[in-house]
This record gives C-alpha cells, sequence and structure tokens, in this order.
C-alpha cells in the first residue's frame, strides 16, 4: 500500500470542512486535484470514505480511518518543523525516541544526568512504541532509541540491554482474575486495552478481542486496566516501576505463549558517537534489576 500525505490531507480536509470545494479552498487547490486524491486514496483502500450525496457524508470505515491519518498529518507537520530547523542549524540535533513505556520521572532524571555529561548536545525526545522506531528511522530522521521489541532493519544497528517478560494483566476485580486457567474464548469475552502504533508500516500488537481500545501508551493500558477497564498484555516491568498500580492488578496465566520483549538501543551508523551510546548502555544496566529486566 503506497498512500501519499497530499492524499491524506485532502481526505482529512473535506471531512473537516464537509464539502470537496471548501477543502480545496483550504488547501489552496484545484477542487479537481481534491477529487482526484480522495478518489486515488479510495482505490488504494479498495473502499468508499464519503458516500457521493449533494454533501459528502463520511462513511464508518472513512470515519474509522480518519483520527488515524490525522496522526499521521500531524507526523508529517512536525517532520516538515524540525526539517526547516535543521536547516538553519549549525549543529544537528540528537533525534532520540523513547519507549512510552518507560516511566517518565526515571527518564527525566536520566535525561538531567545525559545533559550534565553532555552538555553540548541538542536533544530532541519523542515518545513512541517500538514498533513505530523503524517508521521514525527511515522516514522521520530519528537516529536513537530506546525502545522495547523492536526487531532489527538496515536502517539502524542496535544494542540489546535486556529482556522484559510480557503478561495479562486485569484488576483484582476483573472477571478473569477468579478464572485460574483463562482460555482464549474467556479473553474474548472481555475488552482488550491494546498499546497501538499510531506510525504507518508499523508492526501490528497482538490483539485477541474484538471488543478493544486502543491507547498509545503502556502505562495508560495499565491505568485502565487497573480500573477495571479491560484486560491488556504488558511488559512486566510496569508492575514493578508503577507502585500505585501494583496494588490494584494481578497477572493472568496466559493461554498461549507470551515472548519476552527486548529493550534496545537503536542508532544510526555514523550519526551517534560511542560515547553516547555507551552511556546509555551502562545506565540501563546500572538499573536492570529494579527495572525487572532479564539478560
Amino acid at each position: 500500500m503506497n498512500l501519499s500525505i497530499d492524499e491524506l490531507r485532502s481526505f482529512a480536509a473535506a471531512a473537516q470542512t464537509g464539502s470537496f470545494s471548501a477543502a480545496a479552498r483550504k488547501l489552496k487547490r484545484a477542487q479537481s486535484v481534491v477529487s482526484v486524491h480522495i478518489a486515488g486514496l479510495e482505490a488504494e483502500l479498495g473502499y468508499k470514505l464519503f458516500e457521493r450525496t449533494p454533501k459528502p457524508v463520511l462513511t464508518p470505515r472513512g470515519l474509522e480511518l480518519l483520527s488515524a491519518v490525522k496522526r499521521v498529518i500531524a507526523e508529517a507537520d512536525r517532520l516538515q518543523t524540525r526539517a526547516l530547523a535543521l536547516a538553519a542549524s549549525e549543529t544537528p540535533s540528537l533525534y532520540m525516541g523513547i519507549d512510552s513505556a518507560l516511566e517518565a520521572p526515571v527518564m527525566i532524571d536520566w535525561l538531567r544526568l545525559f545533559a550534565q555529561r553532555f552538555p553540548a548536545v541538542r536533544l530532541q525526545v519523542e515518545n513512541i512504541t517500538g514498533s513505530e522506531a523503524q517508521w521514525f528511522f527511515a522516514k522521520a530522521g530519528m537516529n536513537l532509541a530506546l525502545v522495547f521489541d523492536s526487531g532489527p532493519t538496515l536502517e539502524s544497528s542496535e544494542r540489546v540491554l535486556g529482556r522484559s517478560p510480557l503478561a495479562i494483566v486485569a484488576a483484582k476485580t476483573h472477571p478473569l482474575a477468579a478464572i485460574d486457567r483463562p482460555t482464549v474464548d474467556d479473553l474474548r469475552r472481555h475488552r482488550q486495552i491494546v498499546v497501538y502504533a499510531s506510525a504507518p508500516e508499523s508492526a501490528s500488537v497482538q490483539t485477541v478481542s474484538t471488543d478493544h481500545w486502543e491507547v498509545d501508551s503502556g502505562l495508560w493500558a495499565l491505568g485502565l486496566a487497573a480500573k477495571g477497564m479491560g484486560w491488556a498484555i504488558l511488559p512486566k516491568f510496569l508492575l514493578l516501576t508503577h507502585s500505585q498500580y501494583k496494588n490494584s492488578v494481578v497477572s493472568i496465566e496466559a493461554p498461549f505463549a507470551l515472548e519476552s520483549q527486548r529493550l534496545v538501543l537503536r542508532c544510526k551508523a555514523g550519526e551517534v558517537g560511542d560515547d553516547i551510546l555507551d552511556w546509555w548502555t551502562l545506565t540501563i544496566n546500572r538499573f536492570k534489576n529494579k527495572m525487572g529486566l532479564e539478560s
């Protein structure tokens, strides 16, 4: 599938304004160009996004797709802003992705230590999921990432810093918590909280239940699970680091295999110094036991 950003912009503008002509004025394009963009997008997807009534109306599929399209457009705008900033800068910044599952207070403290060790480095931080790293390296200019379970690619090299076992997590009051060995059918009867990957071309997450909510953070998923809103598949280290939820949830025996997630430090060759990579490696190793990471 090859979706262009211009097609996505035309779709989002038409959905926002309620007409192709208004979308064309908003984008400062001819109406025919907007119509061609939307028709091309529909042809690529294989389904209609709008009902061609006197006033275009989003189809159910178009409505569901719209939020994801808005996220992609927002990332494209951020990429353009960053590219322009780098063009005006003599010293390119270090563009680092940090897994959204990692606890913010801990990461902020580590970044404070990083700033003391490397005061001249200009740092831009992006919260991402592990499966988004490949897209950010290939499409957005990211050159360093500390993420979980991101497979090796040609765009970057990596250091494996540890592994975190996965667990099915639910509130102690959730019906699943009362079942000794739940089956897949038992899981499917209840809402699943899924940590999605918002970037295009990202690997799919493990979705078991058709009734599922999507969030962009492991901490959000853990918090919702703790409040009884559903169950989630999460790294076990979240139960160690986020103590406010530890007494509200239980780990449930999975009816299928759950592979451990690797914590990896990824970088683009020639763009990140060995001293920076070594510093992050040593820092993670110091706190490996506290994070519940296995070798």
